[in-house]
């Protein structure tokens, strides 16, 4: 099951006209299908004679059983492909952060969505979602913006350099808050949350609750969180839906208010 994509090369006008039509399309090949199945005579034609009436009624309901999943398939491609663009049209921003790019060709069943904003607070850069559960992605800031002195960390400003929160405590924190949203969320499941910072700096030492990686670490980070078995294609679609529905105007900017 297709629960999102990551942005692809090219402009955002044709981004958008390309995801729309092939949307259109799926939707209107698996309607197409179901229909063509259920209210026409399509099966019974292909569906060979046999010298056995029993074997001709199985053949039957297997190629019914399977046009209709077939139909369903591509249904559910179709509008999740067209609800990823109205959340492009409505956050106005679709180039993504690090993840988004590093998971581009990572299997279907990876998403990742931006500025979501759990109930209050500051949008979340970028949260992935998949069989693992979901996991809270914060990107550091280049050295000429952010550093670690003896004080602790700063970030440059108009001003000079000023205290600033600790980035593996904001992608924590984030974290927390994602695992507060879903699990007082009308869920009948249990959904795991991770957090990570994605660096540069190769010198940064990771915390017992937030991964240090870099952006080339990404894909095989997230294929290393354990996978939930009771978290099935139909739930992860409910906590995208969430995360779309959570998403900030502000949906793929990077948060620097650390």
């Amino acid at each position: 099951m297709t629960l999102s994509a990551p942005p692809q090369s090219g402009s955002r006008l044709g981004r958008l006209v390309g995801g729309t039509v092939l949307g259109s399309v799926l939707v209107v090949a698996g309607l197409l299908t179901a229909y063509l199945t259920i209210a026409t005579s399509l099966v019974s034609t292909l569906v060979p004679d046999v010298p056995s009436g029993g074997g001709r009624v199985g053949i039957g309901l297997g190629v019914w059983s399977f046009a209709l999943i077939a139909g369903g398939a591509l249904l559910v491609a179709g509008t999740s492909r067209l609800a990823i663009i109205l959340m492009m049209l409505r956050t106005g921003h679709d180039d993504g952060g690090p993840a988004a790019r590093a998971l581009v060709s990572t299997p279907d069943d990876v998403a990742v969505a931006s500025g979501v904003t759990p109930r209050e607070g500051r949008p979340i850069p970028e949260l992935v979602i998949g069989a693992f559960g979901a996991a809270v992605v914060h990107e550091l800031s280049s050295s000429r913006q952010i550093r670690h002195g003896r004080a602790g960390w700063e970030s440059r400003t108009s001003d000079g350099w000023q205290p600033m929160e600790d980035p593996l405590d904001a992608a924590m924190r984030d974290a927390e808050r994602v695992r507060r949203w879903l699990s007082t969320a009308d869920l009948d499941f249990v959904v795991r949350v991770y957090a990570a910072l994605v660096v540069s700096d190769r010198t940064l030492q990771r915390s017992p609750t937030c991964a240090v990686i870099s952006a080339e670490q990404i894909p095989a980070w997230i294929a290393s969180l354990p996978r939930q078995r009771t978290l099935t294609a139909g739930r992860r679609g409910r906590l995208l839906a969430m995360a779309r529905s959570a998403a900030s105007a502000e949906a793929g900017s990077r948060e620097r208010s650390w």
